[in-house]
């Protein structure tokens, strides 16, 4: 009841609702359908506060190709040029904007189950679905840019390839370029904040890691990944050689 209340802003105890739903997440005899709904009213709660995450919304995702589909078509319109643009009511906004803030946190990449195993043919069938319907509503390349975002959390192979086979070879697709450009995209902005090191020291260290994995991509029999994460090396060479020129100009004035 909370949600469509007409209290103000100013009532509502953020802490206690976001401690609330961290006890409902921990307690197995929740529905998972009615948490589903509790993390949606409250997701930007969940953005906001260090520590609390939808992982009911998160799960459902890498669960339900057409409720990730149907998040797409909130957040994004359609390149069909079916839909009229006209000034969208305040609900249908905030449904578009919530949509939006859940896919771009999320973090549980398809075909990882609620046990932290890893199921090929889940992720394989998920991602077809993906395809097929998102192929049709207008929304392929968009949708395709969030999966490849998603799967820098991919789990390793248990043959000892930093990333699952499956997942690898999904991203090393001839037409996976918009996956590619979305693990791309997700792999740099993980970074997050940091120090600026005058040395370009990290820089030079995430580099010198692409490469590493590009190399092992490659040998693993997955040319088209490898040369997205050999021009994410670049990107960081590029950057530490950045900082250090600018560190050197610096000194000299």
């Amino acid at each position: 009841m909370a949600p469509s209340s007409d209290e103000p802003v100013h009532a509502v105890k953020a802490d206690s609702i976001v401690e609330l739903i961290r006890f409902l997440q921990s307690e197995p005899s929740e529905n998972p359908e009615t948490l589903i709904c509790i993390e949606w009213a409250y997701l930007p709660l969940l953005n906001h506060y260090r520590g609390a995450e939808p992982r009911f919304l998160e799960q459902k995702l890498a669960d339900d190709a057409v409720f990730f589909c149907d998040l797409i078509k909130k957040a994004y319109r359609s390149k069909n040029g079916e839909e009229p643009v006209k000034e969208e009511p305040e609900e249908v906004r905030a449904m578009a904007l919530n949509a939006w803030k859940l896919l771009h946190e999320w973090k549980r990449p398809p075909g990882l189950r609620g046990d932290g195993s890893f199921c090929p043919e889940q992720f394989d069938e998920w991602l077809e679905q993906v395809k097929t319907i998102s192929a049709e509503s207008g929304h392929l390349e968009v949708a395709l840019h969030y999966v490849g975002e998603v799967l820098i959390h991919a789990p390793a192979d248990p043959g000892g390839l930093w990333i699952h086979r499956t997942v690898a070879a999904a991203l090393d697709s001839r037409d996976a370029e918009d996956m590619r450009s979305g693990f791309r995209t997700g792999a740099y902005n993980s970074r997050g904040a940091h120090w600026f090191d005058p040395t370009g020291k990290p820089e030079k260290e995430l580099a010198a890691q692409y490469s590493r994995k590009a190399e092992e991509t490659e040998n693993a029999g997955f040319p088209w990944f490898a040369v997205t994460l050999r021009e994410l090396a670049g990107e960081y060479e590029r950057e530490a050689a950045s900082i250090i020129a600018d560190a050197q100009l610096r000194e000299s004035e």
